[in-house]
């Protein structure tokens, strides 16, 4: 799950850019509200800029255990030993980031007060308080995380991509994970007369199919180690990841649309899903056989004649 931790550090990145971004708008309008009452570095102002900071402190735990947390939970990963490890020293490095601006920023002014003594232990305090509140969550989540987990009836990561022949970090770079769950939960529950595991099945093998355009470009061996012919082929397999990924969002926003009553369907956007699958398609060899698997799928919706 390599590629889901990336995508959640990257996440985080965000995150406390923000944090830093609300905490610096906010010691921007203390500064100015106490400059111009003549109170500038007062006890009062003082605090409030330490009580911003330590907002500021608080609140990367908080976004950092929401986004790990949905995330897995989307995905439907649990949290292990090595990765509550590596968050909790990744909050700890940007905590302390912002213990040291205010080293920076106001250790000096305290020390001209004669209240560096009081400066210290509160900084000391408040990263002591803050690991122990980081360690005490990210445990809590982790427990949480996995309970919900295992009582989870969506088929797991590992067991899609056997399903459906794709690496698990293909399904993730795709977006895929929850779309494909969700087309599996739908047509699972189905009864027997409604022919569930055969629209299943239909959309299983048009995604096996798709998966594999653009990985048969065919090239003059003599022309393969060619810059021409690298570039080639990596626009064909980009074209043929596009087309894949159209397959599986437009299936999935069908496939909600089976999930509702018949009178309660959206004709409109399921016409629009149909054609914009139908185009995508088109543009590669193979097509029509993806839309034959499909054709089941399409009858259930009664969009095979509308879309011709």
């Amino acid at each position: 799950m390599k590629n889901l931790n990336n995508q959640i550090d990257s996440m985080f990145g965000e995150k406390i850019y923000h944090v830093e971004a609300e905490n610096a708008a906010r010691i921007k309008k203390l500064t100015i509200r106490y400059t111009k009452s003549n109170q500038k570095y007062s006890s009062e102002h003082l605090e409030a800029l330490l009580g911003s900071y330590e907002k500021a402190i608080r609140e990367i735990p908080r976004q950092f255990l929401r986004i790990e947390k949905s995330a897995r939970l989307k995905y439907l990963v649990p949290l292990d030993e090595k990765r509550r490890s590596d968050i909790l020293d990744m909050m700890t490095t940007d905590i302390e980031m912002l213990i040291e601006k205010m080293n920076r920023g106001y250790r000096g002014i305290f020390k001209n007060q004669q209240r560096v003594e009081e400066f210290d232990d509160r900084m000391k305090n408040t990263l002591t308080i803050a690991k122990q509140k980081m360690d005490e969550e990210t445990r809590k989540v982790s427990e949480s995380l996995n309970e919900k987990l295992n009582t989870s009836s969506k088929i797991k990561p590992e067991e899609l991509a056997k399903l459906f022949d794709l690496d698990e970090s293909a399904l993730i770079d795709l977006k895929a994970i929850e779309p494909l769950q969700t087309i599996h939960e739908i047509f699972e529950k189905m009864s027997e007369d409604q022919n569930g595991k055969v629209i299943f099945e239909g959309i299983r093998k048009g995604i096996l199919l798709c998966s594999k355009f653009g990985t048969e470009v065919q090239i003059d061996p003599k022309q393969r180690q060619t810059v021409e012919a690298r570039r080639l082929k990596k626009r064909s397999l980009v074209a043929g990841t596009l087309v894949l990924k159209d397959l599986i969002d437009s299936s999935y926003i069908l496939a909600q649309q089976v999930n509702l009553p018949i009178e309660n369907r959206n004709g409109d956007i399921i016409h629009k899903a149909f054609i914009r699958l139908k185009k995508s398609l088109e543009k590669h060899e193979g097509s029509k056989t993806v839309m034959d698997c499909l054709n089941p799928f399409f009858q259930m919706l009664a969009i095979q004649e509308k879309g011709n």
